[in-house]
C-alpha cells in the first residue's frame, strides 16, 4: 500500500497555520514523509521503509547507525548512538516504528494549527523522531542509544533481538519512547504481560447423547468463573494482576460434542518471576492443562535509584507548583526488556497527543522542542529549562 502526499503543500499550508513560528516547519517536512509510510506491524517491507527512513535521517545528522536482520521474517531494526560503535550506552531509549492497522486514508498526514493528524502520530512515529532529534543534537556530546523497534504492537520481540545482540545494554538509565503523559509526570513501571492456553478435555459424542459424554466446554465454562472469581478488577488507584479471556476455540461440526476445547488467557501481573507463577495458579484453579504461549516479565524500576532520583528533581523544577505524579502502567512497553540490567525504566512525560489506534490519532508539534531540550539538558546534567 503507497499513499502519495504533496509535501511541500502540507509544508506551505501548515506555515500558514502556525502563527508566529511556533513550530520547526522541518518538523512537519519530515513528519509528513516518516507518516506517510503504512508500517504495519505485520508488513515487512513498509517496516522496512520506515527504518531506512530513520537510518537515514540520522545518517544526515550525523549520527552512527547499525542494521541487523531479525531471522524470524527478515525485517531489518535499527540501533543508533551519539559515539560510533557505543553498544552500552549511559542512557538507552527503546522506540518503535510500526503501527497497528489502519485504511490508507490515515497514512495521508492532515495539519490542523500546530497538530498533526495520522495514524502513528501518537503511537509513536513522532516521539521515535523526538528521539532521533535528541541523538543528533547529543552527538560526540553524551552517551546514548535508541533502538527503533519495529514491531513493538505485537510484542516488541526485535527490541528482545537487539538487546541480545549488545546492543542498547544501559548503564544509567533507560528511556521508553511511546507514546506520552502529562508534563509533570514520570512512568516507572509496567505490567508483564503473559499469554496461557488453557485446555479442557473429555469425551467426544453425538450431542443428542450429552449424558454419555464429557463435555470439555462445560469444564472450560467452569473454569472461566473461576478465572474471574481470582483475578477481580481493579479499583481506582490499584495496580496489582488481572486477566481475561480472549480467544475460545472448540468443536468442528454442530451437533458434535468435542473431546478437547481451549481457550487463550491473557495475564498481566506485578511480581517478579511472574511468567511461571501465574501458570501454576490458573492450573491450580481451573484444574486444567495451562500452557505459556508467550510472555514478558514486569518492568518496576527502584525509586531510590540515583538517577531517578535525579530525574524527579528535574520534572519537579519544570513544573513548579505542579504535583509530581509517579505513573505505574497498566498494559506492557518494550522496557520489558530491560529489567535484568537493574536500571530505572521510564517515561517521562511533556509531549501533548492523544487518540492512539483510533481514527482520530494526533501529536502537537508544538511540544517537540521543549521536550527534546528538557531531555538533552537532563542527559547532560543540567538544569531543566
Amino acid at each position: 500500500m503507497k499513499t502519495k502526499v504533496n509535501v511541500l503543500s502540507l509544508v506551505a499550508s501548515f506555515a500558514l497555520a502556525v502563527v508566529g513560528g511556533t513550530v520547526n516547519p522541518e518538523y512537519v517536512k519530515d513528519m509528513t514523509e516518516l507518516l506517510s509510510i503504512p508500517s504495519v506491524s505485520t508488513d515487512v517491507a513498509q517496516n522496512d521503509r520506515a527504518t531506512m527512513w530513520m537510518k537515514a535521517f540520522l545518517e544526515r545528522n550525523g549520527v552512527w547507525c547499525a542494521v541487523e536482520t531479525w531471522p524470524e521474517d527478515g525485517r531489518k531494526v535499527l540501533y543508533a548512538a551519539t559515539k560510533p560503535n557505543l553498544k552500552n550506552p549511559d542512557y538507552t531509549i527503546v522506540t518503535h516504528l510500526d503501527v497497528v492497522a489502519a485504511p490508507p486514508e490515515q497514512f495521508v498526514p492532515r495539519l490542523v494549527g500546530t497538530k498533526i493528524y495520522a495514524r502513528g502520530a501518537d503511537d509513536t512515529k513522532v516521539v521515535a523522531y523526538a528521539a532521533a532529534k535528541i541523538l543528533a543534537r547529543l552527538n560526540g556530546k553524551a552517551s546514548v542509544g535508541c533502538i527503533f523497534s519495529s514491531n513493538e504492537e505485537v510484542g516488541g520481540k526485535t527490541t528482545g533481538f537487539m538487546v541480545d545482540k549488545g546492543y542498547g545494554v544501559p548503564g544509567k538509565m533507560v528511556f521508553v519512547f511511546d507514546g506520552s503523559r502529562a508534563v509533570n509526570s514520570i512512568s516507572y513501571a509496567c505490567k508483564g504481560c503473559a499469554y496461557y492456553k488453557v485446555t479442557a478435555k473429555g469425551k467426544s459424542g453425538h450431542a443428542s447423547r450429552p449424558e454419555a459424554c464429557d463435555n470439555p466446554i462445560d469444564k472450560l465454562a467452569a473454569a472461566v468463573l473461576k478465572i474471574k472469581a481470582e483475578y477481580p478488577f481493579q479499583k481506582k488507584g490499584e495496580w496489582g494482576n488481572v486477566a481475561a479471556v480472549t480467544i475460545i476455540g472448540a468443536g468442528d461440526s454442530q451437533n458434535r460434542i468435542p473431546e478437547e476445547a481451549s481457550m487463550t488467557v491473557n495475564v498481566r501481573f506485578v511480581e517478579d518471576n511472574g511468567l511461571e507463577t501465574e501458570r501454576k495458579l490458573l492450573e491450580k484453579i481451573t484444574g486444567l492443562d495451562v500452557e505459556l504461549i508467550r510472555g514478558t516479565p514486569a518492568a518496576v524500576s527502584r525509586l531510590d535509584d540515583a538517577e531517578f532520583v535525579r530525574l524527579r528533581a528535574a520534572v519537579k523544577a519544570r513544573t513548579p507548583g505542579m504535583e509530581l505524579d509517579l505513573v505505574r502502567g497498566k498494559g506492557a512497553n518494550d522496557s520489558r526488556y530491560f529489567p535484568q540490567f537493574g536500571k530505572p525504566m521510564v517515561g517521562v512525560g511533556g509531549i501533548s497527543l492523544g487518540g492512539a489506534h483510533s481514527d482520530n490519532e494526533w501529536i502537537d508539534l508544538a511540544t517537540l522542542d521543549p521536550q527534546i531540550e528538557f531531555m538533552c539538558d537532563f542527559i547532560l546534567g543540567e538544569s531543566s529549562r
